[in-house]
């Protein structure tokens, strides 16, 4: 059979097809992987949501555990107590009696093998108690294969969520690599620009381009293109000298201007540098002072760094006139916040008659990062890992005092310390204690110092002081919704495991706001002396000023605490979901020990943060109870000022007088019997705190 014409064979087509073809190329929407950027990081919520579960589990199995070990230490108690009476209960009279020769007993024809007797020796005895320990072994076996069982479970899950983790990496991965474009599409539009800045300003100049391909995220890169361009006319208008003043300085009578990119790390780096005459500081410091900013005197101990740094202060601009090239009247400050809104930062560099190089960092994808989640007093912050340079526990002949600042010596340097509760203090009060399920289960210790966390602001270094370091995690960081206008230093939020939402910081920016607004105080304050208050520290130790203290306000009132005590668990934890639900805060014990225990502990930890007294307000406590009951604890409490001091109501299932008396001759402020009313209880309790 011959195959038509227009029916070439199978065999044709594999000869005629290339040798190599390129790859597949498919056209997605930007919305699209935008959407599907969004769902990748949602799953990592949700891995995240399923390694805290994994982790409470693990928790509750090793509890499970420990108290299945105790368990079997008290059954095999149980069974050697069982095992010794049985052996007291027979006297030894009746054992003499009873010996017999087991032949005599079996050849009697009256004697059935059943009423066969036999020495205690020669055969065990078992009651009741002993039958039923028996059983509680047996089950003992049975329950813990079944621990094993659960123990074999959690670790196969553990396992499976970590394989979960490994594949959402490589997913997120590859999401970000599609996400990815060449800086081409915004540098390639520069080298017209600037021949159009040249002709019409009679100004020869040409723009290098280096790392054109370097990929950056789409979402960075359609924010780049404003401040880029406002650095090369600025590097243009005030780099770049005329053609008459480098010919007199032996240098090309072009100019070059060169934008540079490349990988570092976790960061794109971006240089956009020129060979012209430098930073003129001079002329900086002349505007400092026409700006009323500093005093001369304090201009002259400014170091060249600290002096360069002032150029992105909001207002500063050297310009003489307002126009396209010299950015309109707007000045460095914007290319700063312009990157601080994509997680970038942007740091000067100049030598004089050779040039400035301006440098910016930006993050690799705005999606995900790597977050270290610390606590400034009870609110949690995560600060990006990317901008820390060190964490440590200092010791202390690494911090010195000088005036009102605090200073850390660190490898070499002298580095002003802050306070991350001072600098985000809003004067609005924050609940103690911790919220998030997550970051509660991270264990902690009273006996832990505070940690403080190195970071670099462009050249120069600082120490920031928080009160506990939680965890490092690799998070979602989103963007705060349009009806939020949050601060310059908030790169957004991200979401725990557990829903809860916890701010991420730009440390660095926050300082810098916090500098401008502690200037403004001392100035405001100080009006006689504006131009000679600003800094009131040695500069060439930092460049920062002590944070003026904004006034305090009242600090939220707390939940009173009760401490219930009973040795029923189940009418103890009833009890005490009963009052939570009521907006109180519960503390339990199971007998009078315990809570004796209990209180000492909560007290000595409310003394020590809040210099107050106890903060337990009223006990409610059984009669019937082991260890220490009801009367033994009202007497004990009546040894104890600070427990003699909170009123104690019994709850107990007595109902006779005789109890009654007692427990209100030892103190005893309530008496009440079970089953109780819920709401007379309750409003008897209110009335008692």
């Amino acid at each position: 059979m011959t195959l038509p014409p227009e029916m070439p064979s199978l065999k044709w087509q594999s000869a005629t097809k290339p040798a190599s073809s390129a790859p597949l190329t498919v056209r997605v929407d930007a919305d699209r992987l935008e959407r599907m950027n969004n769902l990748v990081g949602e799953l990592a919520v949700n891995r995240s949501s399923l390694s805290l579960q994994n982790d409470q589990l693990q928790k509750v199995l090793r509890e499970l555990r420990g108290r299945f070990a105790r368990f079997q230490t008290l059954v095999s108690y149980l069974q050697n107590a069982s095992d010794r009476t049985l052996v007291a209960s027979e006297p030894e009279r009746n054992k003499r009696e009873s010996l017999m020769s087991v032949e005599d007993r079996l050849f009697r024809s009256d004697v059935s093998v059943a009423r066969i007797e036999f020495d205690d020796l020669e055969m065990d005895r078992y009651g009741a108690v002993h039958t039923q320990v028996q059983t509680i072994l047996e089950n003992l076996v049975q329950l813990e294969e079944s621990v094993e069982d659960i123990a074999l479970f959690a670790r196969q899950s553990n396992q499976t969520l970590e394989q979960q983790q490994h594949q959402l990496t490589q997913l997120r991965d590859e999401l970000v690599w599609a996400r990815m474009l060449p800086l081409s599409e915004v540098l390639n539009r520069f080298p017209r620009t600037l021949r159009d800045l040249s002709v019409t300003y009679q100004k020869p100049a040409k723009l290098k381009l280096t790392g054109v391909d370097v990929l950056i995220d789409r979402a960075i890169l359609g924010k780049l293109y404003d401040p880029l361009l406002h650095l090369l006319r600025n590097a243009f208008d005030h780099g770049i000298e005329s053609t008459e003043l480098r010919q007199q300085q032996g240098k090309p009578a072009q100019g070059q201007i060169e934008i540079c990119a490349f990988h570092q790390g976790n960061q794109t780096i971006l240089e956009i540098r020129d060979d012209g005459q430098g930073l003129d500081l001079e002329r900086i410091a002349n505007r400092v002072r026409e700006l009323g900013w500093l005093s001369v005197e304090r201009i002259a101990k400014l170091t060249p760094a600290q002096l360069i740094e002032m150029i992105f202060e909001p207002g500063f601009s050297t310009a003489t006139q307002v126009n396209e090239l010299s950015g309109r009247g707007f000045g460095l400050d914007v290319v700063r916040s312009q990157l601080q809104a994509i997680r970038g930062t942007v740091s000067v560099s100049s030598t004089a008659g050779k040039g400035t190089t301006f440098t910016l960092s930006l993050p690799l994808t705005l999606t995900i990062t790597q977050l270290i989640l610390c606590l400034a007093g009870s609110l949690p912050v995560a600060l990006p890992a990317d901008n820390i340079e060190d964490i440590l526990t200092p010791v202390p002949n690494q911090l010195q005092q000088r005036d009102s600042q605090s200073f850390l010596n660190w490898r070499e340097k002298t580095i002003p310390v802050y306070s991350l509760t001072n600098l985000l203090d809003y004067n609005c009060p924050i609940p103690e204690g911790i919220s998030s399920q997550i970051l509660a289960a991270f264990p902690t210790s009273k006996d832990w110092a505070a940690p403080v966390i190195i970071l670099r602001r462009e050249q120069q270094f600082f120490a920031l002081a928080v009160d506990r370091i939680i965890t490092e995690q690799e998070l979602v960081v989103k963007p705060f919704g349009a009806s939020i206008t949050p601060p310059s230093y908030f790169y957004g939020c991200t979401i725990l495991g557990d829903g809860s939402p916890v701010p991420v910081v730009d440390a660095a920016t926050l300082l810098a706001v916090r500098l401008r607004q502690s200037i403004t105080l001392q100035t405001d304050s100080q009006p006689n002396q504006a131009t000679t208050s600003t800094l009131t520290f040695n500069p060439a130790l930092h460049a920062y000023p002590p944070i003026a203290s904004p006034p305090k306000v009242n600090p939220i009132p707390q939940a009173p605490t009760i401490l219930v005590v009973d040795d029923a668990v189940t009418l103890r934890r009833t009890l005490a979901l009963f009052l939570e639900r009521e907006g109180f805060r519960v503390v339990q014990a199971q007998d009078g020990r315990e809570a004796i225990d209990q209180f000492q502990q909560t007290s000595q930890t409310s003394i020590q943060a809040t210099n107050q007294q106890s903060t337990v307000k009223l006990i409610v406590c059984d009669i019937e109870m082991p260890n220490m009951n009801g009367f033994e604890f009202l007497s004990y409490r009546r040894q104890d000022p600070l427990l003699a001091a909170v009123p104690v109501v019994i709850l107990t299932s007595r109902s006779n007088e005789k109890h009654r008396w007692l427990a209100m001759q030892l103190g005893a402020t309530a008496y009440f019997t079970k089953p109780y009313l819920e709401q007379e209880f309750l409003t008897a309790l209110k009335g008692l705190i």
